[in-house]
């Protein structure tokens, strides 16, 4: 039976099916997934388990569920298959369809799957796994759809956050999931009274480089020049690697280059902030239409070339100090068009 991820603890309330098929892209969500499960029939008095990886040209006929001695207790025992393809051919899909026509007693099935395709689904291991058990599709979670993720994460955990502050999250983690997942769970021991704030969400990424990178991106968008060196010497000063900050530096610039080759064919402003993914959050549209109103579309894209010196630098294809192209970028992304860093306090190695 098909059962949705976070319908699963609902269904296993009711019953506790022989076989469990999670398949999905999102390996984070997949292992989530499968551990609840583990969980579940651990309280159930399954103590034994025993893992194959199907790799390469596995050999299916090691698995063979009535022959494997059990132990002297008679304990229930769980097979859990890993199943990176989604793919078990041949072989594999005749040893699920064995497993489904005659269940072995005291026996779980737990098979984690890459993505399975809906060809697959129609196969007749599939469905006869399927009408046995629960198969669980693990959908990915797309950028915009990540700040309701988050939202229904923390009330998972009790825990409360406005939309905007969400979409700023999304914002500040690019849309990575397993980062999005890991601020999360340090905003559980942050907010003790279950409420998250914008304040808080801030001082909680402080401290990780690619937010730095974010909040020395913020200070050039809004124009705010004169904070610029001493905020790229800080980050410098403190050993940050520079090629940390890129990701989130070429985020924000092709993030507004999109949305300067909108303004300029001629869509409005509120159109194109909610048009992003995630959606530009509401306390940095004035600082966002001030920026695209500071530079042509042209101009934003000339960034990107300033910003392949950066990355070349970094990388040691050129003579040049990264760290003064970078303060020398986004000091023209605040408008200061003819400025030249120089080398300060610390030498570049």
């Amino acid at each position: 039976m098909r059962c949705n991820a976070d319908q699963l603890l609902n269904q296993l309330a009711q019953t506790t099916p022989a076989v469990f098929l999670v398949y999905g892209d999102e390996q984070m969500l997949v292992e989530e997934t499968a551990d609840q499960i583990r969980q579940q029939l651990k309280q159930r008095g399954v103590t034994e388990r025993q893992v194959w990886h199907v790799e390469g040209r596995f050999d299916w006929s090691q698995i063979r569920w009535r022959e494997q001695s059990m132990s002297l207790f008679d304990n229930q025992r769980l097979i859990e298959i890993r199943l990176p393809s989604g793919a078990p051919g041949k072989d594999g899909g005749e040893i699920f369809r064995q497993f489904a026509a005659e269940p072995p007693e005291d026996t779980f099935l737990l098979i984690i799957s890459g993505k399975i395709d809906n060809r697959s689904q129609k196969s007749k291991w599939f469905t006869a796994l399927d009408g046995l058990g629960l198969t669980i599709p693990i959908w990915p979670v797309d950028v915009a759809q990540l700040p309701n993720w988050i939202r229904q994460r923390l009330k998972q955990k009790n825990m409360t956050i406005a939309p905007e502050t969400a979409a700023l999250m999304a914002e500040r983690v690019e849309g990575n999931l397993f980062a999005a997942a890991q601020e999360i769970e340090k905003l559980t021991l942050l907010c003790p009274d279950g409420q998250v704030t914008e304040d808080i969400v801030l001082a909680s990424v402080a401290d990780n480089a690619r937010f730095q990178a974010f909040g020395l991106m913020d200070t050039a968008i809004s124009g705010q020049a004169a904070k610029i060196p001493r905020m790229v010497q800080q980050i410098r000063a403190e050993g940050t690697e520079i090629l940390a900050l890129f990701s989130a530096v070429s985020w924000s610039l092709h993030r507004l280059v999109t949305m300067a080759i909108q303004l300029e064919q001629g869509q409005q402003l509120d159109f194109i902030f909610r048009a992003q993914k995630p959606p530009v959050w509401d306390k940095a549209k004035p600082m966002m239409s001030k920026a695209l109103q500071r530079h042509s579309a042209l101009r934003w894209q000339q960034f990107l070339l300033q910003l392949a010196d950066v990355d070349q630098a970094a990388k040691g294809q050129s003579q040049s100090c990264p760290w003064t192209l970078l303060e020398t970028l986004c000091m023209n992304v605040a408008g200061i068009d003819h400025y030249l860093g120089e080398e300060k306090h610390i030498g570049y190695h």
